[in-house]
């Protein structure tokens, strides 16, 4: 039971402990909305720090296993699932052609807000894309889910589908909706890994590379 509530407790400290922080130093007397944009990024940086630190206390145990058999095992891993990882590519690649065929939509609002940010922040949002997201994506999208869902159909399901959904910036519009889609592939494709080989490390290494490789091509070809 208590397992059960740390891992409910974690997943749900994932989407408020930000807002939580901005409450923090408002009643501090700190006003965050007038704040420049410098003193914001790291503010954000910080609590982001804090976060990824809270979730290494948390799983400590868990993460020294999966890192001594990620270790001993790194070349069965990588050669064994990274035909998940090129397959969960292709899919959400042609998925994405034909939404935005159907939708006329180039970039959907979270892609398109990413792009703006990579070339306005680009260093910290190479720490956030390569480094924040692909450790404390999977701890909470993969990690704490799995913990909660033993079922492995029900687990792969649920954590693409709040994977994707989680990427949607904009629910008012079904176009945007729609573009979400390729993102529930993704998350699917990654909590598929994870259910098989059973080791977050295998995760985070394709999340990480994947979103490398993103930020590179975004920032090399403008």
């Amino acid at each position: 039971m208590k397992k059960y509530f740390l891992n409910t407790l974690t997943f749900l400290f994932y989407f408020i402990y930000l807002d939580i922080a901005i409450i923090l130093v408002n009643y501090l007397g700190f006003d965050y909305n007038s704040i420049s944009l410098n003193k914001r990024i790291i503010f954000v940086l910080i609590c982001n720090i804090i976060f990824m630190l809270y979730l290494l206390i948390v799983y400590i145990k868990e993460l020294k296993i999966d890192a001594k058999d990620f270790k001993k095992n790194f070349k069965k891993y990588v050669s064994k699932y990274f035909i998940y990882y090129v397959n969960g590519v292709i899919l959400m690649a042609i998925l994405n052609i034909i939404i935005q065929l159907i939708t006329g939509l180039k970039l959907g609002g979270n892609e398109s807000t990413l792009r703006d940010y990579i070339h306005r922040i680009p260093l910290y949002m190479f720490f956030s894309t390569a480094i924040y997201a692909p450790f404390v994506e999977e701890m909470i999208f993969r990690k704490s889910i799995r913990n909660l869902v033993k079922n492995d159909n029900l687990f792969i399901v649920l954590s693409g589908f709040i994977f994707g959904v989680l990427h949607i910036t904009n629910f008012s519009n079904i176009k945007e909706i729609i573009m979400g889609i390729p993102y529930i592939v993704m998350g699917i494709d990654f909590a598929l890994i994870y259910s098989r080989s059973k080791n977050i490390f295998t995760t985070m290494s394709f999340h990480m590379f994947h979103n490398l490789l993103l930020f590179l091509i975004i920032i090399l070809f403008k």
